[in-house]
């Protein structure tokens, strides 16, 4: 043990203080002391990792995971073009024709679910909120309901594939789990999942889906919506994105590299488009490529300082005994370090044990299921709940109670099932 700390351990202090601060800055999202929001808050911890010489500037490059980073760039190009080709504005206008509110809630869950699974959560409630928001005023229905249902059936789908989210592609790459095996193991947790959640959604708001009159936010809303209605869609943009993205999706079946099979999608959709793509490269959310290479180099500084290998012997001595009772353990950490720490930081830190324990595939499993579904646990668990409460605006206030009170069973409840499942599948 005196070797592999003489060894490993590099301005231990340092690396725990930096990463301490870095998460506390994450954590609380704009603290009024330093308010730089979470990607620069991200930055300045690995610049930090550098400055303190826990990193050098060289392992700073090469502790980034360009795999993951290439991969939710390809996506979101993609995602991008589909948006504005109108795909989502098409599947608003079919989901129009449901009449039953129950019905139409049902739809947009899964909707938003599958589409999540394909084309990443957060791009999908980005495009998702405002239509839903159109189209609930348009039926006079309450937002409110179909907004907390659309973040948490986006998580719960984006636990489906290894490119439903960002902390799954991280899976991909460290695992080298399948594709296809993936999407096998976990469709069943998936629609246990989404009938627990869409259950719940039907205890909680079964009465209060319909509004009794349309105000005039409705008729300004409604004439929105057929504004939005009259604008011809580009068919051949659609097609092109269309392509592109089952390109991609046979790229990723057949086992070819998830990042560049995703980054042949996205230049297959510019090339084919033969327009200048500033546009769709304007839209892209760089500051959520930048948060999540700094957090590599954040978490990296860890590796390099010893303390991430101290912590992962830490939590395997806790993950002992009986498989039931090592699953149990795992489930919980995850769960709880996931809101603690946010899920991306908190599977990366994971990912040093997941291949040391008995079954590594079933917990790579566990931890992507768990760590997805946990950010379903309070409106600052995910980047997609934060997506759709701010997007809603003043147009429908989702505060933290009014979502925890319907997130926390449904979190605690699919997780339950969920890796039940897991464990008798694996």
């Amino acid at each position: 043990m005196n070797e592999i700390t003489e060894t490993t351990l590099r301005h231990p202090l340092a690396a725990a203080i930096i990463f301490l601060v870095t998460f506390v800055l994450i954590s609380f999202r704009r603290l009024s002391i330093l308010p730089i929001g979470r990607p620069s808050s991200a930055l300045l911890g690995a610049v930090l990792m550098v400055a303190f010489g826990v990193v050098t500037p060289k392992e700073a490059y090469t502790l980034v995971n360009w795999d993951t980073i290439c991969l939710l760039l390809g996506m979101m190009i993609i995602a991008e073009h589909l948006r504005s080709a109108g795909l989502f504005e098409k599947i608003t206008a079919k989901l129009e024709k449901f009449d039953r509110p129950f019905v139409l809630l049902v739809v947009v869950a899964f909707s938003a679910a599958i589409l999540s699974s394909i084309l990443v959560n957060d791009p999908v409630c980005v495009v998702f909120t405002p239509l839903v928001l159109l189209l609930c005023h348009k039926k006079k229905l309450n937002p409110l309901p179909f907004l907390i249902v659309l973040a948490t059936s986006s998580n719960i789908g984006s636990s489906l594939t290894l490119t439903g989210n960002p902390q799954n592609m991280i899976i991909g790459n460290y695992s080298n789990l399948g594709f296809i095996y993936f999407l096998k193991i976990m469709i069943l947790p998936f629609l246990v999942g989404m009938i627990i959640n869409l259950g719940l959604a039907w205890l909680f708001y079964r009465n209060k889906l319909q509004l009794e009159s349309a105000s005039e936010e409705t008729k300004v809303a409604d004439a929105l919506y057929k504004e939005e209605e009259e604008h011809p869609l580009k068919t051949r943009r659609l097609r092109i994105g269309i392509f592109g993205l089952i390109m991609t999706c046979l790229g990723f079946i057949t086992g070819y590299s998830m990042a560049f099979s995703a980054l042949a999608g996205a230049v297959i959709v510019i090339t084919f488009h033969r327009k200048d793509p500033g546009e769709i490269l304007a839209k892209l959310d760089w500051s959520l490529l930048m948060f999540f290479s700094s957090l590599f180099v954040v978490i990296g500084g860890l590796q390099t300082s010893g303390l991430a290998s101290l912590i992962a012997k830490w939590s395997l001595n806790l993950i002992s005994g009986e498989m039931a009772k090592q699953i149990s353990i795992f489930s919980v950490v995850t769960l709880i370090g996931s809101n603690l720490l946010s899920n991306v930081p908190f599977v990366l830190l994971a990912s040093h044990s997941v291949p040391s324990l008995t079954n590594p595939n079933l917990f790579w499993c566990l931890l992507a299921f768990v760590s997805t579904i946990a950010g379903n646990l309070t409106i600052f668990g995910s980047v997609a709940n934060m997506i759709v409460a701010e997007t809603a605006g003043d147009k429908c206030k989702i505060s933290f109670w009014e979502f925890a009170r319907f997130g926390i069973p449904s979190t605690l409840l699919c997780i339950t099932v969920g890796v039940l499942v897991l464990s008798l599948i694996l």
